[in-house]
């Protein structure tokens, strides 16, 4: 009888082990999965507004409409218009859920924010190209790998680094 208690025990024992070592391993999974999603993936996710604070310290807010590597298409709330938006020029947003869509396909993963905005030069839109300094309004007339040349008017074209470039939006 001691032994058939002795054996139940230790399969007791052995079964928490194994539990403890399967829920530690859900943890772990979990973290490491975790530490893959792209806030693009995420705000891909959303179905409800957000807000995006920008460099400059103004709220965008608006619906994701889409996203790339390294910018996202907020459709402004109102449906006013659409706004281009580098990542990099985001430094916070509100309204975001948890959850995160799948990862981009190989196809989409390779529409980076120079070819969205050599889209919007294609499509000769008129466009306001927001900066740190000053806003401006025109066409974007040239694309560059780091840059684009916004024409203001017949005469000039004024060239904007990407890396000022806080958001660009239908006029």
């Amino acid at each position: 009888m001691r032994w058939e208690q002795l054996f139940d025990d230790l399969a007791a024992r052995a079964d928490h082990l194994e539990r403890l070592a399967h829920d530690a391993e859900v943890a772990d999974r979990r973290v490491r999965e975790e530490a893959t999603v792209l806030l693009g993936d995420r705000l891909r996710a959303g179905e409800r507004p957000v807000s995006l604070l920008l460099r400059d310290g103004t709220w965008l807010r608006g619906v994701v409409a889409a996203t790339g590597p390294g910018w996202v298409l907020l459709h402004e709330e109102g449906g006013a218009r659409q706004v281009l938006v580098p990542a990099g020029a985001v430094l916070a947003v509100r309204g975001l859920g948890r959850h995160a869509a799948a990862p981009l396909g190989a196809v989409a993963a390779r529409r980076t924010f120079v070819l969205a905005v050599r889209a919007l030069a294609g499509a000769d839109v008129p466009v306001l190209v927001r900066t740190g300094a000053w806003d401006l309004r025109g066409s974007i007339e040239r694309v560059g790998a780091d840059h684009l040349d916004v024409a203001v008017d017949a005469q000039e074209d004024v060239v904007v680094p990407f890396s000022a470039v806080l958001s660009i939006a239908e006029r």
